[in-house]
């Protein structure tokens, strides 16, 4: 049918007969069987779009289902790969993994014990994992107007608000951690460590911890659990603070597959430690040591936005995605941020490139203070993109507006002035 159509059409607009066509055909054998594969074809092409047609509304839907599951299982298979990497069978790797996750793996698979218990019921008291912290004081400050808040901490502090409460609690106790989240709608793990020391490991902290709070978690029957993590984390980074944080994403969501994974970029607030640190030492030399050639990139987030966000997941009925990497409104090279934060504050410094080797030995020495001024994990951040990647949910999807640097360090700066 489509070679004797074609051929009429040729014959039509040439003007040839269809002696002289049927020379031309003979001339090219090559299209001449193309059409004749084409014209047997037909009815099959025919019979695929019917079938996409009907496949439509199911590819739509498992889009959907991978939009919540597909993270948890990229985090897993990035692990294992990572220990595959390093030279151990799959059946060590499946171990090492089984083993950072607690026990909540069995013959080498997930055990979803989770899934949407309690969906249903609103979320009335919430317990904190770290709730005395920079970004903890502020999830416990947002969530307190609305539910009652368990504060668990080492060593809490006042109690601020009639509807917060301070509990002494250590993540390395699971007894303590059993009692910290018993009677809890909903959890919130925003426990980091930036340096390691005593038995305080970034593996004990970032992996263990967390997965042991996700189990107590999953066996009180909370609704949601939060757990608090960072833009670059990676269980396959040469970095033990970089890998700590992607292998405790892992063990979390394994441990308790509801959980929601939120990865703020770097924050800023009035009394926070990095952009607080930039202003002073902007102002204290005339010249500002770069890291490295000054082109990482950085997407800082408002620290109050992404407590915002957290109560948010927390709150909204709807399941919410697995995992949200939430930052600000701006993309900033380190050269670019430093130049900004400069201008905003009337300064004009001199920006000196220094490589990051310097840093990374600067930093080891740094940690030796009781309180480092830099770290040997921030020097590794620092040599990573740390941005929001545009196919993950954010702030956006929250409902959140973010708020932008320039604007709350003008404010920051007149409130000082």
């Amino acid at each position: 049918m489509l070679k004797h159509l074609l051929l009429d059409v040729v014959g039509h607009f040439s003007g040839l007969s269809d002696a002289q066509v049927e020379q031309i055909e003979r001339s090219l054998p090559a299209t001449k069987a193309l059409i004749e594969l084409l014209d047997k074809a037909h009815p099959l092409i025919e019979q695929a779009e019917k079938l996409y047609r009907e496949a439509e509304p199911l590819i739509e839907e498992a889009r959907q289902e991978w939009q919540t599951v597909g993270p948890a299982a990229q985090i897993l298979l990035d692990v294992i790969s990572h220990h595959l990497n390093k030279g151990r069978s799959p059946a060590e790797a499946t171990e090492t993994v089984r083993a950072a996750l607690g026990g909540t793996m069995e013959g080498g698979s997930i055990v979803n014990v989770a899934g949407d218990r309690g969906m249903d019921r609103a979320i009335n008291r919430v317990t904190v994992f770290g709730g005395t912290g920079f970004v903890g004081r502020r999830i416990v400050r947002q969530l307190s107007a609305t539910a009652a808040v368990r504060v668990a901490a080492r060593h809490p502090g006042p109690a601020e608000g009639d509807n917060v409460e301070q509990v002494v609690a250590d993540a390395h106790d699971e007894r303590a951690v059993e009692a910290a989240i018993v009677g809890a709608d909903g959890v919130v793990n925003a426990i980091s460590l930036y340096t390691e020391h005593g038995g305080d490991t970034f593996h004990s902290v970032h992996v263990e911890a967390a997965a042991r709070i996700a189990r107590v978690a999953r066996r009180a029957g909370v609704k949601r659990l939060v757990h608090l993590s960072g833009i670059g984390a990676d269980p396959a980074s040469r970095s033990p603070y970089i890998r700590s944080r992607g292998e405790g994403e892992a063990a979390v969501q394994a441990a308790l597959p509801g959980a929601v994974v939120v990865r703020p970029a770097v924050m800023f607030a009035p009394d926070d430690a990095f952009l607080t640190t930039i202003v002073r030492l902007l102002r204290s030399s005339p010249a500002y040591p770069l890291f490295g050639d000054g082109r990482t990139r950085l997407q800082p987030v408002y620290a109050d936005d992404v407590a915002a966000a957290i109560a948010q997941i927390l709150r909204q009925m709807p399941k919410p995605y697995p995992l949200y990497e939430l930052a600000g409104p701006r993309i900033y090279s380190y050269e670019e941020l430093l130049r900004t934060v400069a201008r905003t504050a009337g300064l004009r410094p001199a920006l000196v490139r220094i490589p990051f080797a310097f840093w990374g030995a600067a930093a080891g020495l740094a940690e030796m203070l009781p309180h480092p001024p830099l770290t040997r994990n921030q020097v590794e951040l620092m040599q990573i993109d740390t941005t929001a990647s545009a196919s993950r949910p954010g702030l956006g999807q929250l409902g959140i507006s973010p708020r932008s640097l320039e604007d709350e360090l003008k404010a920051m700066l007149a409130r000082k002035a």
